[in-house]
């Protein structure tokens, strides 16, 4: 007779489509971050204050918004200089520590990355990003947020279940102000068919920065209470061996040679949600 006793060497193995990095960044970076919005970024700006619709300065990127951030006359997106001021440098710094911290984790350790623009996103009751991706100047990229500011009204939110009762056409209140993430065409409901989940509700909370993949489609969910609703959004570059070159190798002059060959280039996966604009949160 057949005896079932005996050891089996098993192995569980995870076929997972992509990868996103977490972090929770300190509340005095969160707090600087603010202040150089507040003190340098919004009085620099000569549109903040103005209808979206009525921008017509280049610098301010309110103009050229992927969503409907338009319901306030402080709704705006604006330039975040990571270039020529000293708090726009450490956070270049910061966040290019974290993509290469994200990259080697996943595999890719000889890739470099290289944060080219970014932007912060002020929202007021009724604004809104429809589902959308960002464009980048080299074949991979990666995108990220970090949460400035959180009004009350979505801190009293619980967080989403984690059974699957929450879905992109909720209408409950539940998701009001969250940020929505699309990988793939499932969603939650097909877990139960022993599919990945392709979709994520993620409630903001001041302080978390979240770095993913740059075709990654994700939308902002609108709100409807008292408060600002505020986000700091980066696209990066990477540069990798199978380019031809090593680029942490490569001189600061020859760095920046490849940068301006790569600034021509834009690319985008999957249409950018019906060929929508180019950036959002």
């Amino acid at each position: 007779m057949m005896d079932s006793h005996f050891d089996i060497k098993t192995q569980v193995i995870p076929r997972v489509l992509t990868y996103t990095f977490k972090a929770e960044l300190p509340i005095s970076f969160i707090d600087t971050m603010n202040k150089y919005i507040d003190e340098d970024v919004i009085p620099h700006d000569p549109n903040f204050g103005e209808v979206a619709g009525n921008a017509t300065v280049e610098n301010s990127y309110t103009k050229g918004l992927v969503g409907q951030i338009r319901q306030d006359k402080r709704s705006a997106q604006l330039d975040f200089d990571i270039f020529n001021n000293d708090t726009g440098k450490i956070v270049k710094e910061l966040l290019d520590k974290c993509c290469s911290q994200y990259l080697t984790t996943i595999g890719h350790g000889d890739t470099h990355p290289d944060i080219f623009e970014a932007w912060s996103v002020h929202s007021y009751a009724g604004d809104y990003n429809p589902l959308h991706d960002h464009g980048v100047k080299t074949p991979g990229g990666l995108s990220m947020i970090i949460y400035l500011k959180v009004p009350k009204c979505i801190e009293d939110i619980p967080e989403p279940d984690s059974d699957g009762k929450i879905f992109f056409n909720d209408a409950s209140g539940n998701v009001d102000g969250f940020t929505y993430f699309n990988w793939s065409n499932l969603n939650k409901s097909d877990t139960r068919a022993l599919y990945w989940a392709g979709e994520e509700f993620i409630k903001p909370k001041v302080g978390t920065l979240l770095i993913f993949p740059n075709w990654m489609k994700h939308a902002v969910m609108p709100f409807f209470g008292e408060g600002e609703r505020r986000t700091f959004s980066a696209n990066c570059n990477l540069y990798s061996k199978d380019m031809g070159f090593n680029f942490a190798e490569l001189s600061k002059e020859e760095q920046e040679k490849i940068k301006d060959v790569f600034k021509k280039n834009s690319y985008r996966y999957g249409g950018g949600g019906g060929g929508l604009g180019k950036k959002d949160e």
